[in-house]
């Protein structure tokens, strides 16, 4: 199977929001003239047989993407396939077993580079889908349309992809654990799914620690947000500190790369938002507004939901401890996969509002126009929106 060749490498995220602004944005003028709860109440549709054709098509388009350095790592991870070893690493606690045997199994296969891409897209899209289908099938298109156009979601899936993939891993370990009430078999596939998911990234110990804590432990996201909300003022205070601790604990050999008190100059030059990112804070907070707004302020009471509320706060909190660090955004992304589900899932699910449905597409308009906002001003600013400089309104 061959890389898509009807697209440049150049042009290919702009496609790539552009074809999703034109679908979430008619989605939005569908559901914001409606008064009722038709979201809540939705039964078998069409839209969940096209939800599954778009998640087919975005696998598709993402995974063959053409080998390029448009997608930073995206050579590296090639490099690494063509040239790699074919012997399969036995499971380890310590490494990142699994990343390397699912290359292994792939090469031994017989897929080429770009199967291989394919083959990882599908577990990092699939994951998602299958959160998706297990707690939202009512909505499977809302759903899938929070997840697409979140913010990095496009990075993780050409990017870091890796990280991505582990993170898909644990969303779908996530779906397993809330559902351990109903099912001990649920609960020993959660377990299975965050240790693989420690097996293609040894960063995700982190995000399964937070659920399985949030499961066992802290039943309540009051506390949580409070923890939130003090790790804020402890980076402030004592950051550097903060991060330094964290790369003692070594639960991931990158932190101490990444750190700021190993930054050298060339790399500050490079990552030029290091430092304390109140931007990438004040988008953290909003799935935090959303989390105090059904817990605190509604006092609606659902466990599930509390488990989802809680990995986040938990996870987000310990990136602004080491929000100061090279590659920040990785470790955002500890917590960022879950903000999607973290913002959707009450308004897919719990009865907040009589005219839900106008208040959903609302909500996903300014969700996803931040998504917009921020690829246009990125791009914009840098390369004129990768390739749109040809046009009029760059002349």
């Amino acid at each position: 199977m061959n890389a898509v060749e009807f697209v440049e490498s150049y042009y290919y995220n702009t496609v790539f929001f552009f074809f999703l602004l034109v679908i979430s944005w008619a989605t939005v003028l569908y559901h914001v003239g409606s008064n009722s709860q038709k979201i809540l109440h939705a039964e078998k549709s069409p839209m969940q047989s096209v939800a599954f054709i778009l998640t087919l098509m975005v696998t598709f388009y993402l995974g063959l993407r053409p080998v390029s350095n448009a997608f930073v790592d995206m050579g590296l991870y090639a490099y690494a396939y063509r040239g790699g070893s074919q012997i399969f690493r036995p499971i380890s606690l310590h490494t990142e077993w699994l990343w390397s045997n699912i290359m292994v199994a792939c090469q031994r296969m017989g897929l080429n580079v770009n199967e291989f891409f394919l083959v990882i897209e599908f577990g990092y899209i699939g994951c998602m889908f299958a959160f998706a289908w297990k707690h939202t099938r009512r909505n499977l298109w809302l759903m899938m349309l929070f997840f697409f156009i979140a913010f990095q979601f496009y990075s993780f899936g050409t990017n870091g992809i890796r990280n991505g993939l582990a993170c898909s891993v644990s969303l779908l370990a996530i779906a397993f654990l809330i559902n351990a009430d109903e099912s001990k078999l649920s609960r020993n596939l959660a377990f299975v799914l965050f240790f693989l998911s420690m097996g293609i990234h040894r960063s995700a110990t982190l995000p399964a620690v937070a659920a399985l804590g949030s499961w066992y432990y802290l039943k309540n996201t009051k506390l949580a947000l409070r923890f939130w909300f003090i790790s804020i003022g402890v980076s402030l205070a004592a950051g550097p500190m903060v991060e330094q601790f964290f790369v003692s604990l070594g639960f991931d050999d990158r932190m101490e790369q990444y750190s700021s008190a190993n930054m050298t100059e060339r790399t500050a030059s490079i990552f030029r938002g290091t430092g304390f990112r109140w931007d990438f804070l004040m988008y953290s907070a909003a799935p935090v507004v959303m989390i105090w707004y059904v817990t605190r302020y509604r006092r609606f009471t659902d466990k599930a939901y509390s488990v989802i509320a809680n990995t986040y706060l938990l996870c987000n909190a310990f990136w602004i401890m080491v929000i100061r660090a090279a590659f920040s955004n990785r470790f955002a992304y500890l917590s960022w996969f879950i903000y999607p589900v973290v913002i959707a899932y009450p308004l897919l699910r719990m009865n907040l509002w009589k005219d839900q449905d106008r208040r959903t597409a609302l909500t996903y308009f300014l969700y996803s126009g931040f998504s917009f906002f921020m690829f246009f001003i990125y791009y914009y600013g840098t390369s004129g929106f990768k390739g749109f400089d040809l046009y009029w309104w760059r002349k």
